[in-house]
């Protein structure tokens, strides 16, 4: 009978995870919640809106310089992923998942639009 011993080793792994991330198993709720979820949006909004600018002005630089538009992907993949346009605050963790998301990817168009200028051209 494997089944009880996978039963029993999935909830330890829950229980592992809720002890090392509690986020995860804290919903929002309560005084401050509706403002946290608020907060979250408009963080996210405005991370993705940044992303879109240095999307869209590293991408014209590199035209500019007839690096061509056909490098530029990577930015243009970031900027449809970035969970700021599609990502809800609402799912429990008072848009914390969504902070997190919208903070690493804005880093990452960053260091992508940095590499990008960076890089030698190549054809």
């Amino acid at each position: 009978m494997p089944l009880p011993s996978l039963r029993r080793s999935s909830v330890l792994l829950a229980v592992v995870a809720a002890l090392a991330f509690p986020g995860l198993a804290v919903a929002c709720s309560g005084p401050g919640a509706r403002e946290a979820i608020l907060h979250a949006e408009q963080l996210g909004l405005v991370s993705w809106l940044t992303t879109a600018v240095l999307a869209g002005g590293s991408a014209l630089i590199p035209r500019m310089r007839a690096r061509g538009w056909r490098t530029q992907w990577p930015l243009l993949l970031l900027a449809v992923l970035h969970p700021g346009w599609w990502m809800s605050a609402r799912s429990g963790d008072c848009g914390q998942t969504l902070i997190l998301g919208s903070a690493i990817v804005t880093a990452l168009t960053l260091l992508v639009a940095g590499f990008l200028l960076w890089r030698p051209r190549t054809n």
